[in-house]
């Protein structure tokens, strides 16, 4: 491998099913672990980044795409740029870092590479009945959401990403199914994360939902609705319908930022059914395709306000997925996984070390000004490739799909339209009344009640028939079967807009009736909210009274102290009066007996001189 130079050129999805415990209990065979798969996406260069001729890559890919070469350039920044190119050739100022991955693809690789080498793979696996992810993870700006879902839904289009081609294999796939007695159903949810709230985004409120765990279910998000589609285009309105509510922003990085973590699930299930059409065998695959929003440093992004907000649990979400891929691959044996400390990585947690086969697509800019994100990627991807997963194929799993109640609901519903069938009063029979009537004037009376009880029978059980009926066509429009083209039958699209209309009816008394909810739950807001009013008064009273007396206590506090003070001003002061009182009466008997003694020295001073005299 070879240095680049500096003027390169470059052209241009824990709803989970099962867990594995469950399916150790239905005696589900597991397979041999195997690691999860980490590829890598180097985009090429923007044209902003090319434009001043100062564009310096840092990346090197081998030639059998299998390693990948980073340089750490020291000290460039200071470099003129005469220099540089020389600069550049001489090894003694760079510091490359090798990492080796099980596909890496360079600046020129295109979307049917991305996916014919990597996505495919997994896409096949959620047919296989296995659970299968795709998770896009890098930088903002380095080409996630161009990879999972690319700028054109057109079918063929150079730049359709992951999602649009693995749904159009998956129809494919049912269309030219050749298993005879088999039977789809293919569903579909989206939804995202942002600031670690989860909303549906195929839903106009943005309720926040909850992850929720039960023994049967497992991890499941409570709430997320789930879409029955029969063809790509049904997918692709959804993808749209959740594009346009999925948050974005412009940065620096970026002129269309995803600023949340996206999820689009889509689960397929596969029936065979026996030669008189009961259920046989049954396989659910589910493909989680995830788009993860860009880590970025709030320096080199230029995110402010409600962006650095976001841009913190943006990198607070990633950083516990990193915390979970560090416990996963910690070689001194399985502690705590702390999968529950964000959202992503609770949902995340069949798909890290579970029962699921998973692909990590992480993409690198090749700019030296990303350099740090780029090899923090590359570390990221290089500790994520240790993972082993236990992947099996969810099979014969009875009760727990929504195809088996549809085909055994059928069945019943066929068996109870034979009994109608057989059980339905024929036309003649009333013709036979009539001459019954005519024949016999004497019970006309009792006649007439026969013939109008058994007509009104033959109504009812008529109705009951068509009833019937429509209850089939509308489970069957929900089944797809193998190696039928998805458009080829004119009755059910007539039955799809004859439903439609009755749904939309339908909505519209809903959205009457939540109308009126909406208005008296309005009202009775209105209620609790001038009670909170009064309660808020009532606090305001209660902590300004508490503050008066906290302050009258302070007050009291402060008053004690200073008579303290002063008592023990007053006690010092008693005991030196007491002690000047003591040296003062001492004086004094000092003072007296000098007096005396004074005074008798005078006296004998006073005889002396008598005596003389």
């Amino acid at each position: 491998m070879q240095k680049n130079s500096q003027n390169q050129n470059y052209n241009i999805q824990k709803k989970n099913l099962f867990s594995l415990q469950q399916l150790k209990e239905k005696n589900v065979t597991l397979q041999v672990n195997e690691n999860l798969k980490v590829v890598i996406r180097c985009r090429p260069p923007l044209p902003r980044e090319i434009q001043d001729d100062h564009f310096i890559s840092t990346i090197e890919i081998s030639p059998d795409n299998k390693q990948i070469i980073i340089y750490e350039y020291n000290n460039i920044e200071l470099v003129n740029p005469v220099q540089l190119p020389n600069y550049l050739q001489n090894p003694e100022n760079y510091q490359p870092h090798q990492f080796s991955f099980d596909y890496v693809y360079d600046q020129n690789s295109t979307q049917q590479d991305v996916y014919n080498n990597t996505a495919r793979h997994s896409v096949q696996s959620a047919l296989e009945g296995f659970n299968a992810c795709i998770i896009a993870y890098g930088q903002t700006g380095t080409g996630k959401t161009y990879t999972m879902e690319g700028f054109s839904y057109k079918y063929q289009h150079p730049n359709v990403g992951i999602i649009p081609r693995a749904v159009d294999e998956i129809f494919n796939y049912i269309q030219n199914c050749q298993e005879n007695q088999s039977t789809f159903m293919v569903r579909a949810s989206y939804l995202q994360i942002y600031n670690d709230n989860i909303s549906d985004l195929l839903k106009n409120e943005r309720q926040n939902l909850t992850i929720r765990e039960d023994k049967k279910k497992g991890v499941y998000v409570e709430g997320l609705s789930e879409w029955a589609v029969r063809s790509p285009l049904d997918i692709y309105a959804l993808i749209k319908r959740g594009a346009i509510s999925r948050v974005t922003a412009s940065t620096k990085l970026n002129d269309i930022s995803s600023r949340s973590h996206a999820v689009f699930i889509i689960t397929v299930e596969q029936m065979y059914t026996d030669e008189e059409n009961k259920p046989k065998k049954l396989k659910i695959g589910k493909l989680n395709l995830v788009d993860l929003a860009g880590s970025e440093r709030v320096r080199i992004s230029g995110a402010t306000g409600q962006r650095m907000e976001e841009c913190k649990k943006i990198n607070q979400s990633l950083s516990a997925l990193g915390n979970v891929i560090s416990a996963l691959t910690d070689l001194r044996g399985k502690g705590h996984i702390p999968y529950r400390d964000s959202k992503i990585t609770r949902l995340l947690e069949d798909s890290l070390g579970g029962n699921c086969k998973t692909t990590m697509m992480a993409t690198i800019s090749p700019s030296i000004d990303a350099f740090s994100e780029s090899i923090s990627t590359l570390k990221f991807a290089n500790r994520a490739k240790n993972i082993r997963n236990s992947p099996v194929i969810n099979e014969d799993l009875d009760q727990r799909a929504l195809l088996r109640k549809y085909e055994e609901e059928l069945f019943k519903l066929r068996q109870q339209l034979q009994i109608k069938n057989e059980h339905t009063q024929d036309q003649s029979i009333i013709s036979q009344l009539e001459q019954d009537k005519k024949r016999a004037e004497q019970d006309k009376f009792i006649v007439m009640q026969a013939y109008q009880q058994r007509s009104k029978e033959y109504f009812e059980e008529l109705e009951a028939k068509k009833q019937l009926e429509q209850q089939i066509k509308t489970l069957q429009s929900q089944v797809l079967m193998g190696g039928v083209k998805m458009d080829a039958n004119e009755e059910l699209k007539n039955m799809f807009e004859e439903q439609h209309k009755k749904i939309r009816k339908e909505y519209e008394q809903k959205v009457q009736e939540l109308e009126k909810e909406r208005q008296q739950i309005l009202t009775e807001k209105a209620e609790i909210e001038k009670y909170n009013n009064l309660l808020l008064k009532q606090r305001d009273i209660m902590t300004a009274l508490t503050q008066k007396l906290n302050e009258r206590d302070e007050t009291i506090l402060q008053y004690q102290d200073e008579l303290d003070a002063y008592d023990k001003i007053i006690k010092e002061q008693d005991f030196t009066i007491q002690k000047q009182t003591k040296n003062i009466q001492y004086y004094q008997n000092i003072l007296k007996n000098i007096i005396f003694m004074f005074k008798l020295i005078i006296m004998i001073i006073i005889q002396e001189i008598k005596q003389n005299m």
